[in-house]
């Protein structure tokens, strides 16, 4: 413990002490030790129960619908037994969601889970062929998606049984609407007391499948992440046992944003099919019962007017979104006094970013964070004090978590060495899907190989260094190419910057970064310009061999993660 660690280890140490609501236990699965949050809800419907005492506060805002507490769950279980009654719908069977950020989407997801089976959000921003090879690799007996992915599915070549959301026009075949299946089916005539006996009879353990998530994919094809009950509530509950900790170490200025009496209000800005978007925002949002707001898609100017109109209070998308948003002429209108909460997720906070939170939002408590879809985004994180003290830092680990750090034969390195995190934690998945080679890989003895090369500073702080494949190695020199990236887009003028290896006849590799900048400064910000930059902060080795300047936006996913094969594809060879 030192003197920056001791606050939050004290708080630590209070909300996780016996009988405390996150009391921390030992916990054996499948002949691996875990701690555990022994009071955790034991499945996802006991999770989000709470959620049901909210009755006529406002839930989700989308547009101009406006749906209360009531009003979603209603109709989460008219479907969910619909799905169990009319659909034969059993324990287990596995059903995609592919749609927008409507609320329709949560309201599927509630059911699925509400009739026993198993939820399977897909990325919405796949094609056709990755789509329709995610729910045959996660084996789905049922789709729920709306007018544009069913015409982008190709529904010619499928037998899938579909329910289409938000569909005008005559449906195909094997196809229903949404809104028929809600009002017209038998389970819409149902009291309350029927539908709920209905869901009563449907049993579910806290080892029974919940989920299978599908990873990002910014290289290679996406592995079927698949959640347990038990890993998706120790998930939940370390969200909120974390935020119990920023509260304890933050509270005068969590008292200050309560003292306005403004109503908690989150804009979601990341895709639902995302770990953070469904976890962090939705599930959260539901069983706490805070309100919920929609975008049809990212739009900073359409962002900036929503955070005016319904004075939103909390914010978190992917970094990218954040440095739109705070740089958008509209941002000045925004009270961003009442804003508690802005936090980056999905990516590395730039250090550009750090800064500009703070000085925009100086009443706000950023937040930093890393974690990864097959871990339930549990790994480290801090808020506020810490955030602004260590920038670039991705916080304290989690309760539940344990980190090592190993060269590429899997041996443990130094203390402080920078190395490939492993993890262990009673959030991390039970596996992937169908996927036997990747879990004898990545898996062993309760431990997962995240990928990630990082380390711990002397206040048990992590630092992410970059992607163990993203590594340059030159002349035996290691490069982190997230490192330069950073230091670029401290340059004015730069919106980003994507680094990778070209094969060099010298030194084995080099580092090519290509720089995107702003229309209005492709002309002044140059090649010459960005290394004398660099050169003020980085050692000689690591300043790029090749620059290229570019005002084009690069590629990126559904978690709004930059492709790098992709920008690399694009311009290794300019």
């Amino acid at each position: 413990m030192t003197a920056f660690s001791a606050p939050f280890e004290q708080a630590i140490e209070t909300v996780t002490a016996p009988g405390s609501p996150f009391e921390i236990a030992q916990h054996q699965n499948n002949g691996i030790d875990y701690r555990i949050y022994a009071k955790a809800p034991k499945t996802l419907i006991e999770l989000l129960g709470p959620g049901r005492e909210f009755g006529n506060q406002e839930f989700v805002i989308y547009q101009e619908q406006r749906w209360t507490f009531d009003d979603f769950h209603r109709q989460a279980d008219i479907l969910a037994v619909e799905l169990i009654e009319n659909l034969n719908v059993s324990k287990g069977d596995r059903i995609a969601i592919a749609m927008r950020n409507y609320p329709e989407w949560m309201v599927v997801f509630l059911a699925i889970i509400s009739a026993g089976a198993v939820a399977v959000p897909l990325n919405s921003w796949g094609a056709g062929a990755e789509l329709r090879q995610s729910i045959e690799e996660a084996q789905c007996t049922l789709l729920f998606c709306d007018q544009e992915r069913l015409t982008i599915i190709d529904r010619d070549e499928s037998q899938l049984a579909t329910i289409v959301v938000r569909y005008d026009g005559p449906l195909p075949h094997n196809c229903q609407s949404y809104d028929q299946v809600i009002t017209d089916g038998l389970a819409n005539n149902l009291t309350p007391e029927a539908i709920q006996a209905v869901l009563a009879g449907v049993s579910i353990d806290t080892n029974d499948e919940a989920m299978i998530m599908f990873t990002s994919g910014t290289s290679g094809k996406p592995k079927a992440a698949l959640f347990t009950h038990f890993n998706c509530c120790q998930a939940m509950t370390n969200f909120e046992a974390v935020g119990a900790v920023a509260y304890m170490t933050n509270t005068e200025a969590y008292s200050k944003h309560l003292a306005k009496g403004v109503p908690s209000k989150a804009l979601i800005t990341v895709p639902l099919f995302h770990v953070s978007g469904l976890f962090a925002q939705f599930l959260l949002t539901l069983r706490g019962g805070r309100t919920l707001v929609l975008m049809y898609k990212w739009d900073p100017d359409e962002a900036c007017d929503i955070m005016i109109r319904e004075k939103i209070t909390i914010v978190v998308a992917a970094p990218s979104m954040l440095l739109d948003l705070t740089q958008h002429s509209k941002f000045k209108n925004v009270d961003t006094s009442i804003i508690s909460n802005i936090s980056g997720a999905g990516a590395a906070t730039p250090s550009k970013l750090a800064k500009l939170l703070i000085e925009k939002l100086p009443n706000s408590l950023p937040g930093s964070g890393w974690g990864m879809t097959e871990t339930g985004a549990a790994g480290s994180s801090f808020t506020g004090y810490f955030y602004n003290l260590k920038l670039g830092s991705c916080g304290f680990v989690n309760p539940i978590v344990d980190l090592r750090f190993c060269d590429e034969d899997g041996n443990e390195l130094e203390a402080g060495s920078p190395g490939e995190i492993w993890i262990k934690s009673p959030a991390t998945i039970a596996g992937y899907a169908n996927n036997p080679s990747a879990n004898a890989k990545e898996f062993k003895n309760g431990w997962f190989k995240t990928g990630d090369i990082g380390y711990l500073d002397q206040d048990k702080c992590l630092f992410i260094c970059d992607r163990a494949k993203d590594m340059v190695i030159r002349g035996g020199e290691n490069i982190y190419p997230v490192e330069i990236e950073n230091i670029i887009q401290s340059l004015p003028g730069v919106i980003g910057a994507c680094g990778f290896s070209v094969p060099s006849e010298k030194y084995g590799e080099e580092l090519m970064v290509v720089v995107r900048v702003t229309p209005e400064e492709i002309h002044r910000i140059d090649a010459k310009l960005i290394k004398q930059h660099c050169r003020k902060f980085l050692a000689t080795f690591k300043v790029p061999s090749v620059i290229c300047v570019t005002d084009q936006v690069f590629p990126v996913n559904g978690a709004n993660k930059v492709l790098k094969n992709e920008v690399k594809a694009l311009f290794s060879s300019v």
